[in-house]
């Protein structure tokens, strides 16, 4: 049995700090929570977990461009790209198969014309000439939409508004051609310059020198009236980007507009400026010839206005048709009756005598008395007032023009084509005149039934003979080889270019060859002219070789009264009056009208093309709503050459706005969120202390083409540059290595002893329990 202790009860330990047991477990533990807490905030804070990943340049296949994130990009060190001929290449252009090159080139030696390259596998071939569109004049900027239809370019050539102005040429399946200026609602009497279509085709971005502030808004509105302002150089500004929307349904009087300014701008631009009649091919002895010739045709007018063929000698009866040659040889040299010109009397005095001769019920224009064959005289005069109409656009002239077409389409016969009375089955010699003329009021918005256009195709096909049709009859198909009707053929074969043939068709080459081989030989003026035209809209060495001689020629036989004396089958017939008229025209022909499939087309020296489609083959000119100035891209200095990745995604362009590397630098916008992102620099890889411009993208933006300009210690030409798509690959479990270890050693001591301290808080807090539940005295 126990015995009772004989020390008294231990006395109490007062408390800590005034603190109890159970009060000091709770501190210690909540200090140590605080701790660790405190330690894993600060830890995600500074060590940020979210960023532990890498790098890599792997893209997963499945994922389209709208669902890929904004990624990484790094750039190789850019590299010169010129090909190996050494040729320089300036404002490129890739296809999106990646395959097509297409760029300017000359411009430093004084005249810029496009070429195209294509990707053999290994490197760039040699170049082509892109023959359908280089001309006397610049072709820059080019661009190639993304189905491979269209080509926007940039020029400077007559049809536009003034100053460069775009372009777009359509695929005839061997080639580029049928340029065609855009509308007044993308182009102004300022500088339009590098196109760059979306790859769906929705819209063109472009750059403009055109005046954006609000005071300049009634200069703007001028601009795209299609009223060119005189002289703009002093109210460009610096080059700006805009953006214009594929339009839906183009205006009539846009269309119209166009085709007008197409035909008939050559001569406005030639008899402005002697620069522009030079690079046309005319000389200053050509042009003295047809001043003479005019101021003869002027004395030779009769008191009511009218031009008398008897009195020069020819077959009367056909006043109607002298007058016309008349007034369209001063129309063609810029004489109007609606402004004041040298020769306004003299043309208005004979426009209103030939509107008097008009029936105004049936639109007939034969006269009051016309002979036999006075279809002759409808055709003529008909194209005679609808040209007045084109270039003036006099509203009164306008249902008279209709009127005569009206009469065509009554008297047609049912063959299509026309002759000496109305109904009568028809000749070449007098379908070509009708031809012409319902080509031209078809250009110039009078409206033609189709009926009557497509009947006259019919006609003008079923002539055709030769091996390929490039031979054309009387008024039957004249069978193989030529029909020794050298006129017929030369009418046949230009009323087929009106129609839109190719050139590079076997029937135009038929056609080009059998003109080529009789030359100017024959003296037939009707021939002469009928050659001259259709040799002109063929261009190339047909064309150069024609001028050539026909300048001599007619040089050489122009009278002392400033007049010719026609010869040929036709020339008793026409007298000096209509065979003046018609060499004038004939000498008119560089600049009176513009050649439908392209100014200086060459043909292909090996021969036709096959596969080459007709104008009406081709797919619809695009046109565009009213250009919006792009005001989150731009900048107090140039913004030019906008292009867009295959798609849509990013939008690239040349830039000498501050902050860059210096002059031009290259950016980078993305474009496909519901707002773009600002401009980006592409840094030092791609840009430098010189100009970067020009941008180009090849596969899919993975590559990056550009031009970069001498000076500053670079080299210049065409750079490439390859770049890679960076992903995230995230990766928690790598340990960090001892570099990183040793540069946050301090933290590291730091969190060795609060971990400590956590530690040592958590058992002092648990022995505290522990002593909080045992008897403070205990007996043994």
């Amino acid at each position: 049995m126990g015995m009772p202790s004989s020390a008294g009860p231990r006395p109490a330990k007062p408390p800590f700090l005034g603190l109890t047991r159970r009060r000091r477990m709770r501190i210690y533990l909540w200090l140590a929570v605080a701790i660790v807490v405190g330690y894993l905030v600060w830890a995600w804070i500074y060590l940020q977990p979210t960023r532990w990943y890498k790098y890599t340049d792997h893209v997963a296949f499945e994922q389209v461009a709208r669902d890929v994130e904004v990624g990484h990009v790094v750039w190789e060190p850019a590299a010169a790209a010129e090909p190996a001929d050494g040729e320089a290449v300036r404002q490129p252009a890739i296809g999106s198969d990646s395959v097509r090159m297409v760029y300017s080139s000359g411009k430093e030696g004084g005249n810029a014309d496009l070429f195209m390259r294509r990707w053999d596998g290994r490197q760039w071939g040699p170049t082509r000439p892109m023959r359908a569109l280089n001309s006397a004049f610049h072709e820059t900027a080019p661009a190639l939409s993304a189905d491979g239809k269209y080509l926007y370019f940039a020029s400077d050539r007559p049809g536009g508004m003034g100053g460069d102005d775009i372009w777009v040429a359509k695929w005839d399946g061997v080639e580029f051609a049928w340029p065609l200026p855009l509308t007044g609602r993308l182009n102004s009497p300022f500088d339009e310059t590098d196109p760059a279509p979306s790859p769906d085709n929705a819209r063109l971005y472009f750059a403009s020198n055109r005046p954006y502030l609000t005071e300049a808004q009634a200069i703007k509105t001028s601009a795209f009236s299609g009223k060119p302002l005189e002289d703009v150089r002093d109210l460009k500004e610096d080059f700006d980007l805009y953006e214009a929307d594929l339009a839906a349904e183009t205006p009539f009087d846009l269309i119209v507009e166009r085709q007008l300014s197409m035909l008939y701008s050559l001569r406005e631009g030639a008899l402005a400026d002697e620069e522009v009649m030079k690079k046309l091919g005319g000389t200053a002895q050509t042009e003295s010839a047809i001043d003479r010739g005019l101021a003869f045709l002027a004395d030779m007018q009769g008191e009511d206005g009218r031009w008398d063929i008897k009195k020069g000698g020819g077959q009367a009866g056909h006043d109607v048709g002298a007058t016309a040659f008349a007034l369209l040889s001063f129309y063609g040299r810029g004489q109007r009756h609606d402004v004041d010109c040298k020769y306004r009397d003299t043309v208005a005095r004979g426009l209103e005598w030939l509107l008097s001769q008009q029936d105004r019920v049936s639109g007939d224009l034969r006269g009051k008395n016309p002979a036999h064959n006075a279809m002759y005289d409808h055709g003529i005069a008909s194209l005679a007032l609808i040209e007045a109409y084109g270039v003036t656009k006099d509203v009164e002239l306008r249902p008279r023009a209709i009127a005569a077409i009206e009469f065509m389409t009554n008297s047609q016969h049912e063959e299509g084509g026309w002759r000496y009375q109305p109904g009568e089955r028809g000749d070449l010699s007098v379908t070509g005149w009708y031809i012409m003329a319902l080509t031209s009021a078809r250009m110039s918005g009078i409206p033609v039934p189709d009926k009557t256009f497509d009947g006259a195709l019919a006609f003008l096909k079923r002539l055709s003979g030769g091996e390929h049709g490039g031979s054309f009859g009387y008024t039957d198909p004249p069978g193989s080889g030529n029909s020794n009707r050298h006129g017929m053929n030369a009418a046949g074969f230009f009323c087929s270019q009106l129609t839109g043939e190719s050139p590079n068709s076997e029937q135009a080459w038929e056609a080009a060859g059998i003109l080529g081989g009789v030359g100017m030989g024959e003296g037939d003026l009707y021939y002469l002219y009928y050659g001259t035209i259709a040799a002109y809209q063929h261009q190339g060495p047909l064309w150069r070789d024609w001028r050539g001689m026909m300048h001599d020629k007619f040089a050489k036989s122009q009278q002392p009264d400033g007049s010719w004396r026609p010869g040929g089958n036709f020339g008793g017939a026409m007298g000096s009056v209509i065979g003046t008229a018609v060499t004038v025209l004939c000498l008119e022909a560089h600049y009176r009208y513009t050649p439908l499939y392209g100014l200086g087309f060459e043909p292909n020296s090996d021969g036709p093309l096959t596969g080459a489609l007709d104008e009406s083959q081709l797919p619809p000119t695009p046109d565009f709503r009213n250009a919006k100035f792009l005001e989150e891209f731009n900048s107090p200095a140039d913004d030019r050459a906008p292009v867009v990745t295959d798609h849509g995604d990013f939008l690239y362009c040349s830039s000498g706005r501050a902050g860059g590397l210096g002059g031009m630098d290259i950016y980078r916008a993305r474009i496909s969120g519901a707002v773009p992102t600002p401009l980006e620099n592409l840094g030092e890889e791609v840009n430098s202390a010189a100009d970067e411009t020009d941008p180009a993208l090849r596969m899919e933006g993975f590559q990056l083409f550009f031009n970069r300009s001498g000076g500053t210690g670079q080299p210049a030409g065409l750079f490439s540059v390859r770049s890679s798509r960076l992903v995230k690959h995230h990766n928690y479990f790598n340990l960090p290595g001892f570099a990183w270890l040793r540069m946050n050693l301090p933290w590291l001591v730091l969190f060795a002893g609060a971990a400590a301290a956590s530690v040592w808080l958590t058992r002092r807090a648990f022995a505290a329990g522990r002593r909080e539940h045992q008897p403070e005295d205990a007996n043994v």
